[in-house]
């Protein structure tokens, strides 16, 4: 198994397909559906749903959590395009570890030196991106309340938190004297917590409610930067989208697989025109999102602020509809078995409807991008 690690001296000797292709090593044995199959069947098994271990070896052996990570962190500084590598990969695999937050947080500490920070804090971070710490991320997108970053720490609840009933490290969006910023929280290095588990039909990400009183946290973005926060809503939608793809992804394989070698009447049914010409329309529509995705993260690296939210928001309505479209054709291809228990077809199912509509439903996150002026994209296009 090939391995992205901080042991390379630059971006030039590795490319994100290289990042691809380690990932699609690391998970050729299925290990990412047999963790959320494990809990699905076990629930309780593992606390949290996370295998630490399966996490840390995942984080160190191919260096997920290295990869964006700043070389002052002891990371490679690589670039968007090898994050949404990773996520697509992890996402194909239905991967239930926290590889959305931690590489969230790995890209939001560009800027931000370790000695500036808190020991305390500074020792989560280095645990989180050692993949011996789980990160988790929330997304307020309804406009609930989010806590405050005061003198002392960060207090109030943490809506929605994903591994939130585990997690040492969470991004969230927090609320300053001076407005809105983003915050890593130590959960982990003092004041007081409170987890509660949120309902969810998502089998591969748990949710919960946290609460902290004073718990120490660093400002990744800081208020008043308008620039940073959308910077940061970019780059958080895109790693989703780049999941979504990957989801959508995992659905088509399993769909080639069943139709190459289930027989009705003695004839296998991918030769049938109305099972062939799904898979080709679900192939058609996962094109279409990666190239969206792959756009957007090339913008990001450019620095293009305006093209970058351009393409991140139609990234992410194609994802989500490209990922809900796949799940329901995985379903529908593999018959009357694809509609139980056992099969795999309802955990991506379920991760498709749980996460499709986050930071808003693909019509309205296609109208913000209007609104954003992508109409401009195909206008440059014309006159080039």
């Amino acid at each position: 198994m090939g391995a992205v690690t901080a042991e390379s001296d630059s971006s030039e000797e590795i490319s994100a397909d290289e990042v691809r292709a380690a990932l699609r090593d690391y998970f050729a044995d299925g290990s990412g559906l047999d963790e959320v199959r494990r809990n699905r069947d076990h629930p309780h098994a593992v606390t949290g749903g996370v295998d630490r271990a399966g996490w840390r070896r995942l984080a160190q052996q191919v260096g997920l959590t290295s990869m964006t990570a700043p070389v002052s962190w002891g990371g490679l500084g690589l670039g968007v395009p090898y994050a949404v590598a990773a996520v697509e990969e992890c996402g194909a695999a239905l991967y239930p570890g926290p590889v959305r937050a931690a590489t969230l947080l790995a890209r939001m500490l560009g800027g931000i030196e370790p000695d500036d920070v808190a020991p305390p804090v500074r020792a989560g971070l280095e645990d989180a991106l050692a993949g011996t710490a789980i990160v988790g991320a929330s997304d307020p997108g309804d406009g609930s309340a989010v806590p405050e970053f005061r003198v002392g720490g960060v207090t109030g609840r943490i809506g929605a938190c994903t591994h939130g009933d585990v997690a040492e490290v969470i991004v969230t969006p927090v609320q300053t004297a001076d407005g809105p910023a983003i915050a890593a929280v130590a959960v982990s290095a003092g004041g007081s917590v409170e987890r509660s588990a949120v309902p969810t039909i998502d089998l591969a990400t748990p949710l919960a409610d946290v609460t902290v009183v004073d718990v120490p946290a660093i400002v990744l973005v800081a208020p008043g930067n308008m620039v940073g926060l959308q910077r940061f809503r970019n780059a958080q939608m895109l790693l989703l989208a780049a999941e979504q793809v990957g989801l959508a992804q995992g659905c088509l394989k399993q769909m080639v697989e069943y139709a190459s070698v289930r027989e009705q009447f003695g004839v296998r049914i991918g030769t049938y025109q109305a099972i062939s010409h799904r898979c080709a329309r679900t192939a058609v529509s996962i094109a279409a999102a990666r190239a969206l995705v792959a756009a957007a993260a090339e913008e990001i690296d450019r620095g293009n602020d305006t093209a970058a939210t351009q393409f991140t928001l139609l990234a992410r309505a194609e994802s989500a509809d490209a990922q809900a479209a796949a799940s329901d054709a995985l379903i529908q291809v593999s018959g009357g078995i694809g509609f139980t228990w056992e099969h795999d077809a309802h955990l991506y199912f379920r991760r498709a409807r749980a996460t499709g509509a986050l930071g808003g439903i693909p019509a309205r996150l296609r109208d913000a991008a209007v609104r954003a002026g992508c109409l401009d994209l195909l206008l440059s296009e014309a006159r080039s």
